[in-house]
């Protein structure tokens, strides 16, 4: 028989799987891509935004990222790491390549699941791709 403090465990150990397998952004087999923001602080009133895009497996975990500017639209802007690139039409992502050089076509989302950016930051997805 189970005391009262094993099932509380194996509740909490329930939950904490659900919630883990509920940060998933996209469909099974797709990859996001997004922007990502970094508010940077540069006095006691002031402060300005840092943006950088993003290609992210679909449980959170970052595939590749490019440099960050002041402009709000990087992640069209190309520079990403390992090779990847993601295509813009109107600003918003339309195709990409990952680092293996596979080819993605994207569909619009706005998920903020794999928000860990905490204080002063997000990741914003926008797109989920799947295989050409």
């Amino acid at each position: 028989m189970f005391s009262s403090l094993s099932k509380t465990l194996l509740a909490a150990v329930s939950l904490a799987a659900s919630l883990h397998c509920a940060r998933a952004v996209c469909a099974s087999g797709q990859m996001a891509v997004g922007s990502q923001f970094i508010q940077v602080f540069t006095g006691p009133n002031s402060a300005f935004y840092e943006y950088s895009g993003f290609l992210m497996a679909n449980n959170c975990g970052l595939i590749a990222q490019n440099g960050r500017t002041q402009d709000s639209n990087q992640l069209c802007r190309g520079g990403y790491t390992k090779g990847a690139s993601v295509t813009c039409s109107n600003n918003k992502p339309v195709a990409a390549v990952d680092t293996q050089g596979q080819r993605w076509n994207c569909s619009p989302t706005n998920d903020g699941s794999c928000d860990n950016g905490g204080t002063g930051g997000r990741f914003s997805v926008l797109a989920c791709c799947s295989r050409a």
